[in-house]
């Protein structure tokens, strides 16, 4: 992976675009069914509202996940935890207390395996055991699913979508898979806040084998990290919610990751 940002805003026609102004720029029809645009991944949501999601991927993580949900209820914030099934298996606890805190459990696969490696059947069938091993440990309901890298086939999207998931991807990237200085890593998170985005960090990395050179794996404190993104959200005023309830709640802003 190249520590590349996903911006946290789209160009249309020479200028940029943020919250509340997405709607009246679809690139497609204004009534589109769901179904029809469920390869399109959700980017963010349409609002003016100082309202965000902030999401965790590839865990959870024993030493750091638990931390990233004492400082959550020490704060009164809420995330989404895009877990992995090998690790949900290794730390069956730490998903039940995900959901009993009152934060959302989502899905990022069984491993972090990106689906263009395999075949549509092979994926979907992989994604749906993950998902019956992740509600049967956790005894709720997944919504929405972000597959391994942002990358999925059309003929993936569908069958995802036949399983009851929502495909979710990102607005805004710490770049946080990486080690670096804690300021830097808050600081990219901070850079992708705007109204209705959905910020990716990780608890956890589940690719520690795609190391490049150069690269060590994260040594900061992620709940550091987190400390620092929740004052600048404090600062700026702005309300945290799940992607669920982000979802539900405004306009979605569908598109196919950016790199």
């Amino acid at each position: 992976m190249k520590a590349v940002v996903v911006r946290p805003v789209v160009v249309w026609g020479g200028r940029e675009l943020v919250g509340g102004e997405f709607s009246a720029q679809s690139a497609l029809p204004r009534f589109v069914p769901s179904f029809a645009s469920s390869p399109l991944g959700t980017y963010c949501v349409d609002t003016t509202d100082r309202t965000l999601s902030l999401t965790y991927d590839d865990g959870p993580n024993p030493d750091d996940t638990p931390r990233i949900l004492d400082l959550l209820a020490e704060r009164g914030r809420t995330a989404t935890f895009y877990v992995l099934g090998q690790q949900v298996k290794r730390h069956p606890q730490i998903v039940r207390r995900i959901v009993d805190e009152g934060h959302e459990l989502a899905l990022h696969g069984d491993t972090h395996d990106s689906l263009l490696t395999m075949s549509t059947r092979t994926a979907v069938r992989r994604i749906r055991d993950a998902k019956a091993l992740v509600e049967d440990t956790a005894g709720t309901r997944l919504r929405t699913y972000r597959p391994p890298y942002g990358e999925h086939t059309l003929a993936q999207a569908f069958g995802i979508r036949a399983l009851g998931l929502r495909l979710v991807n990102w607005s805004g990237d710490a770049v946080d898979w990486i080690d670096d200085e804690e300021s830097a890593v808050a600081e990219r998170s901070l850079a992708g806040v705007f109204p209705g985005a959905i910020l990716l960090l990780h608890d956890h990395r589940g690719d520690p084998e795609k190391l490049e050179e150069g690269q060590r794996l994260p040594a900061f404190d992620r709940a550091g990290v987190l400390r620092r993104i929740l004052d600048g959200l404090d600062e700026r005023d702005y309300e945290t919610l799940t992607v669920k309830d982000l979802l539900a709640k405004h306009v979605n802003v569908r598109t196919h990751i950016r790199y």
